[in-house]
């Protein structure tokens, strides 16, 4: 994961390097010569002393009698000289891609002792040994866009070791800025001016190869001010500084021969983007962009979608399609030579790619470049025959999205568990010539861009089970080692969060209130989380807190008090149809954090006096049914009850509700509404909680609520002793909150067997009289079974807590918190009955007729035609069936029935009835007949499971001689409904 460490702060065995001048050939490239006078300046900002001098021409007499010489193989006569005279050995290097060596030379050159010696490969290659000794001397690839302070050291001493840094493991790796308008665009009109223009641009280039990344798709927001972002135009400097820097520069998946689509609009007033019709003009626009890219170092786009990047009008697309690519080839080859004189890639996106699998014709040299379905899943993967073309394959990753069914451009909403699983699919598969991350605004996805460029370096450098470790990796690289664990854990629980859904996804009926205290464990986790990084920005030191701000804190906060938004959204209407009295503080509650949503907006903005005003501009409240993106934040559908008046006085003053149901037509006047006083016949069920066992949660509640203008007092009266209360009496004036009533169970005085349906009186002084209903069972398991327990008429196992080999855990991928189970990269499939199962062994305490299984697993997709998705079920040791993942849907991108509900919920969810399952011991076995496939729940229906967003929590599990065990939760005290922050 870390480089090999080539300096140290501590004296020892190496010489220092403070003030040292840094040598670099007047010949070599100007790319190099800007980095390594980055370097100077980055020891001025570790130290605090001058500049590290920059030296083209060695003096006779040295100030200094140590140097730093940076070369690269191909353009530095002094690493070449150094090479010939035996002092460095950079034969691992010669050759390679990108690569370098750092080594320490003994009396380099006359008058000086000893050198730091970083020798490249190549162009690239020296850039980044040079980035890279930044980066261990204390500087943070991210130095300037989240304003990290540098380490401050007062020595630094280069190490007397060798390190070669090979090839890496993705061989061009770059970002496409998107949809960058309101938020980047509105940054640079005020920090830069109208453009994208060189002065930005810089920033970036040096970012990206800090990173080591190379390569760069433009920002090309069609838009605000007309006609919106070219690159190639915008500032003719643009694409010289690019190649300049190192960059190779590209562009859209959809703006072919390096031309950005909105000079169409410009260079070609009111001429239609349509191949059939104006074949002409489109081919001299293809024509310009060609011979405008021949001095500088290009990956060309070919082919051709419709303007505004959607499917193209006409006849045959496949037809279409091949004779742009043959026009496309020959302009090519007049403007290179040959025709496979430039790099060039085909962007299979959407549609693309099914005219590639309808016979589309693509050039062997042309890469392959595959994308996912815009949310982060792999769509296809190359074959075996596909890997043996010159041309290789990539990707195209969004870490941000614009579209159906619903965009997610606010802020970091990434989960990297799920990322890392993807792309390392990718690579193992053959997809290993080009990654091209979708990062939007590039500000808000700083994390992910770290991890992705890491990752695409070093392919195994990230695993499954050391993605914390990563996390401390960045934390310490940016913060120090003093928090590094903390903020580790803050980044991994973070991404745990939002791999639940991600924020512009949430509505206000997403998550369940009343069930499983769903909302409520979601809500706590996040409070959680917002209260430890809080308390983190609290200690750590002043120079850090922008950082810690922009990187750590603002996206918890942010998630925090938007999910808060939803749930108290939700809240407000179930509270409305109970005519509570409590409705209007829940409006309240809302404007309120709509109101903290906004504050914390300008707060980002006056950090580091004002540099990111606007940056986070986005709006993230208000998408309708058709996912596209609000102009402007708006919440609907909050409620207001009239407090100033008495309900009817068929239902009185004083309300109750029960865990699990909203009631049985709440708020209104039901026929017979005298029923009400208790709720009886069809009306019962509205005031009865889940029933409960010894086994799995051990609470249950209803609240007491008013919905009147006259205060009174309340009594609750169990009908056993056994049952426990939080809270026996209360009382409630009009505008006092809430109050829940804890229900637990002494199951030690509950009678052997005891299966019947209890009481609980709620008297009221004024005008208010209920019961409430709730089934006991004391059911016991087997002293001989281990397994896991229904619980009020249901089963619920995270498939994560339970692997058996050759299966593994990915623990940070899925929405449980126990991750998700697949098989490894290198399994092999072919025998697909070979495989072992996964097997979860089940008590039941009574006999259940179609039970339900529902098998939940993380969202991916085929990636080959050829080979289905599929996995077996086999209850009790019966017949096994295979079953597909995914079903085919005929659409234009041709993605699988309930993609769209899939893709937001994050989970494909499968059901299988396993018919009779009677009373006893059972066991589900599945096993995985393909790669790609990764189970994260099994979900049981035995006659009360209650849907949520996430289902039931897992159910217990027992260990032989231990099914007498309670799994008794702590007996609570009252709680009132939190109204406030």
């Amino acid at each position: 994961m870390l480089e090999q460490k080539v300096v140290n702060f501590e004296p020892g065995d190496g010489f220092s390097i403070v003030g040292a001048e840094i040598f670099v050939d007047e010949q070599d490239y100007t790319g190099v010569h800007i980095a390594a006078n980055n370097l100077s300046e980055d020891f001025t900002k570790v130290t605090g002393q001058r500049c590290n001098p920059i030296v083209k021409t060695r003096p006779s007499a040295p100030p200094a009698r140590s140097c730093i010489v940076i070369g690269s193989l191909t353009k530095s006569p002094t690493i070449q000289l150094l090479k010939e005279q035996g002092k460095i050995d950079p034969s691992q290097i010669e050759g390679k891609w990108e690569s370098w060596i750092t080594t320490v030379v003994h009396e380099p050159f006359e008058g000086y002792d000893d050198a730091l010696v970083i020798a490249g490969s190549d162009k690239r290659g020296t850039i980044f040994g040079i980035y890279s000794l930044s980066e261990q001397i204390g500087v943070s690839p991210w130095h300037w866009w989240a304003d990290v302070p540098p380490k401050k050291q007062q020595q630094i001493y280069a190490l007397p070791v060798t390190t070669s840094n090979g090839e890496p493991s993705v061989k061009y790796r770059g970002i496409f800025i998107n949809d960058e308008c309101p938020g980047m665009d509105s940054w640079v009109h005020e920090k830069f001016g109208p453009t994208f223009d060189a002065n930005l641009y810089h920033y970036i280039f040096e970012l990206l190869l800090r990173l080591k990344a190379n390569f760069m798709w433009p920002a090309m927001w069609r838009g605000y001010p007309y006609p919106g972002r070219s690159f190639f135009v915008d500032d003719p400097k643009n694409q010289e500084l690019a190649d300049t820097y190192g960059i190779v520069m590209g562009t859209s998946h959809h703006e072919p021969m390096q031309r950005a689509m909105n000079e169409w609009s410009t260079t070609q007033p009111g001429g239609t983007w349509n191949w059939d019709t104006n074949k002409e003009k489109v081919t001299q626009y293809f024509e310009e962009g060609a011979e405008r890219a021949v001095p500088y170092e290009s990956y060309f786009t070919m082919g051709m979608r419709g303007e505004g990047d959607v499917p193209m009008t006409g006849g045959d697309p496949v037809k279409i399609l091949t004779e742009v690519l043959s026009v496309q080839r020959n302009i090519i080859k007049k403007n290179y030579g040959k025709e496979d004189g430039v790099l060039q890639l085909m962007a299979l996106y959407k549609e693309v790619q099914g005219y590639y699998e309808k016979g589309l014709v693509i050039p062997d040299d042309v890469t392959l470049l595959f994308g996912d379905d815009n949310f982060g899943n792999l769509r296809r993967l190359p074959t075996e025959e596909e890997n043996k073309r010159s041309g290789g394959s990539g990707f195209y990753y969004h870490f941000q999205y614009t579209g159906y069914p619903r965009c997610y451009r606010w802020i970091n909403s990434n989960t990297l568990g799920k990322a890392l699983h993807q792309l390392q699919l990718a690579h193992h598969r053959g997809a290993n010539r080009i990654w091209v991350f979708n990062v939007g605004d590039l500000k808000p996805v700083e994390i992910p861009m770290s991890f992705a460029f890491d990752l695409a370096w070093d392919i195994n450098s990230i695993t499954a089970t050391t993605l914390p470790q990563y996390f401390e990796h960045l934390a310490t690289r940016e913060f120090g080692e003093k928090y590094a664990s903390r903020i580790a854990k803050s980044w991994y629980d973070f991404n745990k969060l939002v791999a639940i859904r991600k924020q512009d996804h949430i509505d206000a009926s997403t998550f369940v209130i009343q069930k499983y205290h769903e909302s409520d464990n979601i809500i706590a986790r996040w409070r959680e989380l917002m209260g430890e990084t809080q308390a983190i920005y609290s200690y750590i030191d002043e120079e850090h807190k922008s950082a810690f701000f922009q990187l750590v804190l603002h996206p918890v906060k942010a998630t925090y008090i938007f999910t808060q938004v939803r749930v108290a959204q939700y809240t407000n209407q179930l509270f409305a149809k109970q005519r509570r009295n409590t409705t209007n503080a829940l409006l309240k509650k809302c404007i309120s954090l709509m109101d903290a949503d906004h504050d914390l907006f300008e707060e980002y903005n006056s950090i580091s006096d004002g540099k990111w005003n606007l940056m986070l501009r986005q709006p993230h409240y208000g998408y309708g049914d058709t996912g596209a993106e609000p102009s402007r934040n708006m919440i609907d559908g909050l409620c207001y009850v009239q407090t100033r008046e008495d309900s009817n006085p068929s239902v009185g003053h004083m309300g109750i509700a029960v865990e699990g149901i909203e009631g049985i037509n709440p708020g209104h006047i039901n026929e017979d509404s005298d029923r009400t006083h208790p709720s009886r016949g069809g009306l019962e069920p509205g005031v009865t909680l889940p029933f409960i066992t010894p086994y799995g949660e051990q609470t249950r509640y209803f609240e007491v609520f008013h919905r009147g203008t006259q205060e009174f007092s309340w009594e609750a009266r169990p009908q056993y002793k056994w049952i426990k209360l939080s809270q026996y009496q209360g009382h409630l004036n009009p505008r006092d909150d809430d109050i829940r009533v804890i229900i637990t169970i002494d199951w030690a005085e509950v009678p052997t067997d005891f299966d019947a349906k209890v009481m609980i009186e709620i008297i009221g002084t004024r005008d208010g009289y209920e019961q409430v209903h709730m089934t006991v069972r004391n059911s016991r398991v087997p002293a001989d079974f281990e397994g896991f327990v229904e619980e009020s008429g249901h089963l619920a196992i995270d498939a994560g807590n339970w692997v058996t080999a050759p299966y593994i855990q990915l623990p940070a991928l899925g929405r449980p918190i126990a991750g998700a189970v697949t098989l490894p990269l290198d399994t092999d499939f072919s025998k697909p009955d070979d495989i072992p199962f996964l097997k979860y062994p089940i008590y039941v305490f009574s006999q259940h007729d179609n039970t339900n299984l529902e098998l939940q697993f993380n969202i991916t997709l085929e990636t080959e035609k050829a080979s289905r998705m599929q996995y077996d079920v086999r209850f009790d040791g019966g017949a096994i069936k295979t079953f597909r993942l995914t079903e085919d849907e005929s659409n234009a991108d041709n993605l699988p029935k309930n993609w769209a509900t899939a893709v937001m919920d994050c989970v494909w969810k499968k059901g299988h009835n396993l018919g009779t399952v009677k009373k006893g011991s059972h066991t589900i076995e599945v096993r995985f007949r393909s790669q790609n496939i990764c189970l994260e729940k099994l979900l049981i229906d035995l006659g009360d499971l209650r849907y949520t967003y996430l289902g039931p929590p897992q159910s217990a599990f027992v260990k032989k001689g231990e099914s007498q065990a309670v799994n008794v939760i702590g007996q609570l005290d009252s709680l009132k409904i939190d109204l406030g922050f």
